[in-house]
């Protein structure tokens, strides 16, 4: 596939060709067609009762927790004739996959020929195609050595927060933040838009042009451990791009057989070889190796996860669904296998997790109040929940020595002992509220970005 994107003739054709009805009576002229406007009917439906969610939630107790995931709308090419149809393997039933049903199934076809991504380099150079890598070239510049992991390092005891500094440049709401691996760099995607941006932790610049996207939405972010990869993922593909120039890097992985397969959350496990995703309406976990980009055995059967994480020492992989109907999922990545299941009754949806430095154990953020704590093999809960929150849980992070847990809630951050669970200290947000944190490995710098702000702002944690 050519990861140039698709030419300003295929983004016309692609729009023109999603809204085609017949000449007489407006209704779909082939089944094709049928099955897009069911498909686009059902993710209405599910938007808005997303919406309504977050209603409910705001109304009852305060903000959200995260930005509300409302993919966007799919904008299919249908092709001139009917593809020839090939018989699709048996799914076995799951809540989603019931609930997108026959107009999916009907949708592959439309979808058969691979839109692309429109990718266009900065916010004023006239819709410059960045994205211009040749099948089989790789188009990065050279990369820095691998970063070093900055030591473990202890959280003072009386603890304040610094102000460092406020990027600007994002035009709406912000929706992912990550660190790099050495903490210099960070990543912020737009949550309605699609837009990613690089930024130096140092200098508080951006470090490469935007990438900027009509076409999707950059649901999932991550940085491959040598930090020479950033990866974004979202509902038809995952692509990977040099973390210095943000130029393609390496072959995209897209599978057009499946409409229900989706790469919305992604992660690298630690040692670099494995790349995991899954999706809102996919019900499976699939692990890739990172050299070919193929995917690596059987799926992991699970109800999907919007949130994936790898322990530190990469034995473990967490996932956890959205709804909460599932709960919180962890296998042995060596062996495939399911672990004991965390107790469903603990939480419902589960909007953060975090594994201990030392991997034995994983935290978990609910939609309420509360953060819980299991075991990472036997799945049985440790110890109480971190209670007292005014509000949801909008950040979780350890310590990098392990003895501190990080939270944030909508008037600041707390500090708890990571052993007794017990409060060590509080710090009252000096400017916006916390809707979203992320904590850099260097265990002393803080990006944060307040609800619904277009700004992120950088702390000094002293």
């Amino acid at each position: 596939m050519d990861e140039r994107g698709p030419s300003p003739e295929d983004v016309r054709d692609a729009s023109s060709g999603a809204g085609h009805t017949g000449p007489d009576d407006g209704k779909p002229t082939t089944e094709a067609d049928a099955g897009v406007e069911e498909l686009g009917r059902l993710r209405a439906e599910r938007d808005r009762l997303l919406a309504e969610r977050e209603r409910l939630r705001h109304e009852l107790g305060g903000p959200p927790p995260h930005p509300p995931r409302i993919p966007p709308e799919p904008q299919p090419r249908i092709p001139a004739k009917p593809l020839p149809r090939t018989p699709a393997k048996p799914l076995p039933p799951s809540r989603r996959r019931l609930l997108i049903g026959a107009g999916a199934a009907v949708a592959v076809a439309a979808v058969a020929v691979p839109t692309g991504i429109a990718l266009f380099g900065g916010d004023s150079d006239g819709g410059k195609d960045t994205a211009h890598g040749k099948p089989g070239k790789d188009t990065r510049s050279p990369s820095p050595a691998p970063p070093r992991t900055p030591p473990p390092i202890a959280i003072p005891a009386r603890p304040r927060l610094r102000p460092l500094a406020t990027l600007e440049g994002h035009k709406g709401e912000i929706g992912t933040l990550r660190f790099s691996p050495d903490g210099k760099t960070l990543a912020s995607s737009e949550a309605q838009d699609g837009v990613l941006r690089l930024w130096d932790v140092a200098t508080h610049e951006q470090r490469a042009k935007a990438l900027l996207s009509s076409l999707v939405i950059f649901k999932g972010v991550a940085f491959s451990p040598d930090g020479r990869t950033v990866a974004t993922g979202h509902e038809s593909r995952a692509q990977f791009w040099d973390a210095a120039t943000l130029r393609p890097h390496g072959k995209e992985i897209a599978q057009h057989d499946d409409p229900l397969l989706s790469f919305e959350t992604i992660a690298f496990s630690p040692d670099g070889g494995l790349f995991a995703t899954s999706g809102f309406i996919d019900q499976e976990i699939r692990l890739y190796d990172v050299a070919t980009h193929r995917q690596k055995g059987a799926p992991l059967e699970s109800a999907g996860a919007h949130v994936l994480v790898f322990s530190p020492n990469g034995k473990t992989l967490a996932g956890a669904d959205e709804s909460g109907m599932d709960g919180v999922r962890l296998w042995d990545v060596a062996t495939r296998k399911q672990r004991p299941q965390p107790s469903n009754d603990s939480f419902g949806g589960a909007g953060h997790m975090v594994f201990s430095p030392d991997s034995g154990t994983l935290a978990v953020a609910n939609d309420s109040t509360e953060v819980h704590f299991f075991d990472a093999i036997s799945g049985k809960e440790r110890g109480k929940p971190l209670a007292g929150h005014s509000g949801s849980v909008t950040g979780l992070a350890y310590s990098t020595d392990g003895q501190t847990v990080l939270t944030t809630d909508y008037t600041g951050l707390h500090l708890w002992d990571a052993a007794g669970h017990k409060h060590r200290a509080a710090i009252s947000n000096p400017g916006s509220s916390i809707a979203q944190l992320a904590f850099s490995p260097d265990g002393r710098t803080l990006a944060t970005v307040g609800f619904q702000d277009k700004t992120i702002h950088l702390w000094r944690l002293e």
